[in-house]
């Protein structure tokens, strides 16, 4: 069964095909049947430059990912390029906020203002970003 309706399936295939380089997602979960790998299965098949791979829980320190934020899902582009990483599924907003990722990732470019870029170049030690959302 799709997760995506047709029309949505549609408008992500449409945007997925300007993408210029290859975006791996890989979720972390517990394994067996979910809604989530069957969404992430799905988006994959809306463009060949997406890849998609399933890793169990037992791996997740490997990955960078904390026990308490299984499931995730991680957003790898090419070499140099930041990587996303989403706690939980990206339900409501977060779908979009997911899609506008991958296009980013692939493109080598997040859209931030030149003073935004400036100010990001000048930092002298890695920053850890994280952003919060909830139901409303």
């Amino acid at each position: 069964m799709a997760i995506l309706p047709t029309n949505v399936r549609q408008q992500v295939e449409e945007m997925f095909s300007s993408l210029d380089a290859d975006v791996k997602m890989i979720l972390v979960d517990e394994g067996g049947a979910s809604e989530l790998d069957d969404l992430l299965r799905e988006i994959e098949e809306l463009s060949p430059k997406l890849a998609y791979e399933r890793r169990s829980a037992a791996e997740a320190a490997a990955l960078g990912v904390a026990e308490e934020s299984v499931p995730s899902i991680l957003l790898d582009g090419p070499a140099g390029v930041s990587r996303a990483r989403f706690a939980g599924a990206p339900a409501g907003h977060e779908f979009g906020v997911l899609v506008q990722d991958i296009i980013d990732l692939s493109r080598g470019d997040i859209d931030l203002s030149d003073a935004t870029k400036s100010y990001l170049d000048g930092l002298e030690q890695d920053v850890h970003l994280q952003v919060f959302t909830t139901a409303t």
